[in-house]
């Protein structure tokens, strides 16, 4: 298959690249590569040496320079758009095999040819339509989806991270030889990042070793006469002893390790919600890409709302009938129903929204939180950039909306619930009139009582804008282990809940001075 014809001369040529350290110690000194259509070059090293920090100085070094490392090169051309796939292929867990690949093609304004494709890499076209969920497939085959899928998204270079990793040995000879025949076939170029000496040497045309001793990208043999996949059984054996052979020399010598970087934790200001919200709004009014970020946003209202609806009805309820309870015990000269007769749905008016926004922070803000950045710590969302897939409209803006749906709907039935507990106790007290003496603060207030039905109206309306724009900045910042992602949760509920309590004791000042 070929979507386009393959660009004249190299698809990536660097002269000259220099990396440094935040710290100023260099990973890399006058590093040169090129790759040219067709081509499958191999990056090997240590393990811990900076090969993937490498990968980013060469395809986007402006996040590494944010990040403060020092990238500077003589010329750096990356002349066709660049895909880059994480170990074990980061397919969508959240979309079937099919809808994997229609994803990509949509994101490159492609017709629909998923069935394609998956004949391409070798695969059965029927799991296009079989609603097969990517959980269910076997390592090797979810490394040739995956492949498939970046294909389909008209990448013409395209970069595996440690690909081979689960596979058995033929699962790592088919994948070098199917490599090898799609950069052919496609005229695109591959780099491979990984340890496995078998995919090096059955898929390569050159392979190069990252020497952290000397600082230097050097070639492991000047006369490596291509992929070993493509000749005899002999011959392909013999490559991969020698290649064996000088790798363990090259690794001999590269005992010096680069320094190790703590990666320094961005602080979650008043900033970074704020643009969460403005990227957020701005995704949901593009249609390009709704119908695959739509199925992302019934995915999370199902985690955010409709699974914890018992539960906020539950809390609710039971916060209903205990406060009104509570009151009614505190006074001895007046009667229960007395009380709660003056009382009327007041305290409903000033608890829900604070009660609400926390409860519903610490569950569905949760939830929500743990599956984005899972999307991050996995590298889907690593695999959504290099598919050309932008994160902000696919996965922020429909996260955002479908929590920012839930927080109404769950303030809705937290109220409705307050309301029923409410009653029951009027009830008990034999309280005349309970419901329409709980509902008259909010149906018919007295002028008096307007104010408190405005501030509850608004922070509920405040809480539904800013709760979802605080969890999904905590949620979609880096993550380079599952305590991050614990951490990241942990950090979105306090810090929603300090945002309730300032909001709370402000609109309480601002109500009295009003009343006032």
């Amino acid at each position: 298959m070929s979507r386009a014809t393959s660009p004249r001369g190299a698809l990536l040529e660097i002269d000259g690249l220099t990396v440094a350290f935040p710290g100023g110690e260099p990973l890399v000194l006058g590093a040169s590569l090129r790759i040219l259509p067709g081509q499958v070059v191999t990056l090997l090293g240590p393990s811990g040496a900076g090969k993937t920090t490498l990968l980013r100085a060469l395809l986007g070094p402006s996040s590494l320079r944010h990040a403060g490392y020092g990238v500077v090169a003589r010329a750096h051309h990356v002349r066709v758009e660049s895909a880059f796939v994480p170990q074990r292929g980061a397919l969508f867990d959240h979309l079937d095999v099919g809808a994997n690949i229609r994803l990509a093609e949509a994101a490159a304004g492609a017709a629909h040819a998923p069935e394609a494709w998956l004949r391409a890499v070798e695969l059965d076209p029927a799991l296009a339509t079989s609603g097969r969920p990517v959980s269910a497939l076997s390592g090797g085959q979810a490394q040739r989806v995956a492949v498939a899928r970046t294909l389909a998204a008209g990448r013409r270079l395209v970069v595996l991270d440690e690909p081979s990793v689960g596979l058995d040995p033929l699962g790592v000879r088919r994948l070098a030889a199917l490599l090898t025949s799609q950069a052919r076939s496609l005229g695109a170029g591959i780099l491979l990042i990984t340890h496995d000496l078998t995919l090096a040497a059955g898929a390569s045309d050159q392979i190069l070793f990252l020497d952290t001793a000397a600082k230097r990208l050097v070639p492991v043999f000047a006369d490596w006469p291509g992929p070993a996949e493509l000749t005899p059984p002999d011959e392909r054996h013999q490559r991969l002893g020698r290649l064996t052979a000088r790798v363990e020399a090259l690794l001999a010598g590269a005992s010096a390790a680069p320094p190790a970087f703590r990666r320094q934790r961005a602080e979650l200001g008043l900033a970074r919600p704020l643009v969460v919200l403005g990227a957020s709004l701005v995704g949901a009014l593009r249609p390009r890409l709704f119908f695959p970020s739509a199925r992302v946003g019934a995915k999370l209202l199902g985690a955010a709302l409709l699974r914890p609806l018992a539960f906020f009805a539950t809390v609710g309820g039971l916060l209903g009938f205990t406060v009104p309870f509570v009151i009614a015990s505190l006074s001895a000269a007046l009667a229960p129903g007395a009380i709660l007769g003056m009382v009327g749905g007041s305290y409903i008016l000033s608890l829900a929204p604070p009660i609400s926004a926390i409860v519903f922070s610490a569950t569905s803000g949760s939830s929500v939180n743990a599956w984005l950045g899972g999307q991050t710590l996995n590298g889907q969302v690593l695999a959504l950039e290099g598919l050309g897939v932008p994160p902000e409209r696919y996965l922020w803006s429909p996260a955002w909306l479908a929590l920012c749906a839930s927080y109404l709907g769950a303030a809705a039935v937290f109220i409705a619930s307050m309301v029923v507990g409410g009653w029951a106790l009027f009830r008990a007290y034999d309280v005349p009139h309970a419901l329409l003496r709980l509902l008259s603060n909010f149906v018919d207030p007295a002028p008096g009582q307007l104010v408190p039905v405005i501030r509850m109206s608004c922070l509920i309306a405040l809480y539904a804008v800013a709760l979802p724009s605080i969890t999904v900045a905590r949620a979609v910042e880096p993550k380079r282990s599952s305590d991050d992602v614990t951490s990241a949760m942990t950090s979105a509920v306090m810090r929603c809940t300090l945002f309730v309590v300032a909001m709370e004791l402000l609109s309480t000042l601002v109500q009295r001075g009003v009343i006032e």
